[in-house]
């Protein structure tokens, strides 16, 4: 029986850590963006002012007209640069956040006590070699917990069998007793 793999429901699941992320290419994209076209004004504006002192006014005309495109497009292009790159960051972390998040869930289901299950993340997702080495690490604490519970039986039985033994005196009886109720305290545990 195969199952597949979970589908992605929530696209922010780390709010923070993605928020963060996103801010961070996006406010590095744009200080890029406004360096390069305070670079080309600059540039540009020196050579034009340069050349409309001797030649006719126009030029100076297409010195604001020539400055104020670059930098309009420049802050086109940085909108629509952001934009693409808030959805890709999104999508990209979520690739990261979302396994983590996932196995953050697993932990605590293994820490209550659940290791019938599986971590199980899609196949495109990042991390693959944690979830093989956590559910190789939920297999083994399956295994010893099922060999523990068998050696509590097993003391339970052995300690069935002493208490019938004719042998054993008040004392020794008490000492089984108590023996009895920590083999009991284990198999509830």
């Amino acid at each position: 029986m195969t199952t597949s793999a979970p589908k992605r429901r929530n696209v922010f699941i780390k709010k923070a850590f993605q928020g963060r992320f996103i801010v961070g290419v996006f406010l590095l994209m744009l200080l890029s963006g406004v360096c390069s076209a305070l670079l080309i004004y600059w540039m540009t504006g020196g050579d034009l002012r340069a050349q409309s002192e001797s030649a006719h006014i126009n030029i100076v005309n297409a010195w604001e007209h020539l400055g104020l495109s670059l930098l309009i497009g420049n802050m086109v292009a940085i909108l629509v640069a952001g934009t693409l790159a808030v959805f890709v960051v999104l999508y990209a972390s979520h690739k990261i956040a979302g396994p983590l998040y996932r196995f953050e869930k697993l932990c605590e289901q293994v820490g209550n006590g659940d290791l019938e299950m599986s971590a199980a993340i899609r196949e495109k997702d990042q991390l693959h070699e944690l979830s093989t080495a956590f559910l190789g690490m939920v297999h083994k604490l399956r295994a010893r917990k099922q060999q523990q519970k068998e050696l509590i039986q097993t003391i339970g039985q052995q300690l069935e069998q002493l208490k019938t033994d004719s042998e054993f005196t008040s004392s020794l009886r008490y000492k089984l007793e108590q023996m009895e109720q920590t083999v009991k305290q284990l198999q509830d545990y």
